[in-house]
């Protein structure tokens, strides 16, 4: 029992699990709609579920497989960069518009690797500016402002 609790596929398994059932437990006061109409509560419940689904499969599988895989160590640089940029862009888009906050997304998960080469950052930032300005304004017509101005 011991070393399933410190084999990373469980422990993925379940996060999975606890994730996926708070937000399909939560979305129940939603209205769920249909397939045809999707009410509020459908797109937490349904990917909440399937969350559930994967994380139940995954511990199950790790157990029957009976060879824990040690976690490794925390890399705390990874976690902290990336979750960086998830709020750098949720603060910036509605201030600053869609291309900055995608700019800025990019360049401060850079942060998260030591091998980052910012030359590269800078096109990929630029790139995926673009692509978001394309898809989500152009083609979906999402009401994001691209610029402050």
């Amino acid at each position: 029992m011991r070393g399933m609790l410190t084999d990373k596929d469980v422990l993925t398994g379940l996060l999975f699990i606890a994730i996926g059932a708070f937000f399909a437990i939560g979305a129940q006061d939603y209205a769920m709609g249909t397939m045809r109409r999707m009410g509020p509560g459908y797109f937490p419940v349904v990917l909440g579920s399937l969350l559930v689904i994967i994380g139940t499969v995954l511990a199950i599988k790790s157990v029957v497989r009976r060879l824990p895989e040690p976690i490794d160590r925390l890399h705390i640089r990874p976690v902290l960069g990336l979750t960086a940029a998830i709020l750098v862009f949720a603060a910036l888009v509605e201030r600053a518009g869609l291309v900055a906050a995608c700019i800025a997304c990019v360049v401060v998960a850079g942060i998260a690797s030591s091998e980052t080469r910012w030359r590269e950052a800078a096109l990929i930032a630029v790139g995926m500016a673009a692509f978001s300005a394309l898809v989500f304004k152009a083609l979906l017509g999402l009401p994001f402002r691209l610029w402050v101005f």
